[in-house]
C-alpha cells in the first residue's frame, strides 16, 4: 500500500548526490570524514584561544592601579555615574564631605567612610590624615562609579576646583566598609605635594600601598580579603616595589 502523503509529493530530482533507496538524500562519506577530523581541531582551538586571553592575575601587581595625571590620581578610564544627583553630609570625621547618589548609594558611602574614620581613629596614618584635610578643604565629594578598569578599586580626581574620590561601584553589592582601606589608600595620594599639578609619584603610591595593606591587616573581612588588600599585599612581596611603580608609569621624585 502506497503512503497518501508520499504520494502527494513532487518527484526527487536526481542532482547528483548520494541518496537512500527511498531518495533522500544522504551525505557523502567524504564530508563525514571531514567533519570527523575538523570538528576536534576547532575545539581545540577555541580551548587554546580560550587560555591565552590574558587574565586579571597575569597583569603585575604595580599595573593594576594605572597611574593617571596632574588631575587624576589612578586612571580608572571611562566611567558610567549614577543618575541620582541627591546628597547628604559625610559622617564623623569626613563631615564636610558630600556623598553623591540614591539613598543605598549615600548609606553605602556612609559605611565606607565609618570605616575610614575608625581607621584613622587608631593614631596611626598621619599622611592619610593630612589627605582627608585637603579633601575637605576642596568640598569634597564621595561618589560611586563602574569604572572601565575593572581592577580599579578608588580614584580621586579634580572637577571644577573640588576633589571628588570614586569608589568602585562593586563595593555597593557587598559591604561597604570593606571599601575603607581603599580610601585610606587615597588619601595618602591626595597628600602628595606636586598633585593636583604633577601625577603622583611612585614613592606616593608606594606609601599608599603600605597605609592600604596595613589597614588591611588591622581589619577582620568576612571570606576573602578585598581585591585591593590582595594587590598591595603582592606588590609589597616584590624585590623591589618603588621600581616596580616607576616602570610601571608613576614617575620618580
Amino acid at each position: 500500500m502506497s503512503d497518501p502523503d508520499r504520494a502527494s509529493l513532487p518527484p526527487l530530482k536526481d542532482d547528483g548526490l548520494p541518496t537512500l533507496p527511498t531518495g533522500e538524500p544522504v551525505l557523502a562519506r567524504w564530508f563525514v570524514i571531514a567533519m570527523l577530523v575538523l570538528v576536534p581541531i576547532a575545539i581545540g582551538v577555541t580551548v587554546v584561544a580560550f587560555l591565552a586571553i590574558p587574565r586579571g592575575d597575569a597583569v603585575p601587581p604595580a599595573e593594576r592601579r594605572p597611574p593617571g595625571d596632574a588631575a587624576v590620581t589612578i586612571d580608572r578610564g571611562d566611567a558610567q555615574l549614577g543618575e541620582s544627583t541627591e546628597s547628604e553630609d559625610g559622617p564623623g570625621c569626613a563631615e564636610d564631605i558630600e556623598l553623591i547618589g540614591d539613598r543605598g548609594t549615600r548609606a553605602a558611602s556612609r559605611r565606607a567612610l565609618d570605616g575610614l574614620c575608625r581607621l584613622l581613629g587608631m593614631g596611626q596614618y598621619p599622611t592619610a590624615r593630612e589627605g582627608l584635610r585637603e579633601w575637605r578643604a576642596a568640598d569634597g565629594q564621595l561618589r560611586f562609579a563602574t569604572f572601565e578598569i575593572a581592577a580599579v578599586e578608588s580614584s580621586a580626581r579634580v572637577e571644577d576646583d573640588r576633589l571628588i574620590v570614586e569608589l568602585n561601584a562593586r563595593f555597593l553589592f557587598e559591604d561597604a566598609g570593606r571599601a575603607a582601606p581603599t580610601l585610606l589608600h587615597q588619601l595618602v595620594l591626595i597628600a602628595d605635594p606636586a598633585w593636583p599639578g604633577q601625577p603622583v609619584s611612585a614613592a606616593s603610591e608606594l606609601a599608599a600601598a603600605q597605609a592600604h595593606a596595613d589597614a588591611c591587616a588591622r581589619l577582620s573581612f568576612e571570606g576573602q580579603p578585598p581585591r585591593g588588600c590582595l594587590d598591595v599585599e603582592e606588590l609589597l612581596a616584590e624585590e623591589d616595589p618603588l621600581g616596580a611603580l616607576e616602570r610601571a608609569g608613576f614617575p620618580a621624585r
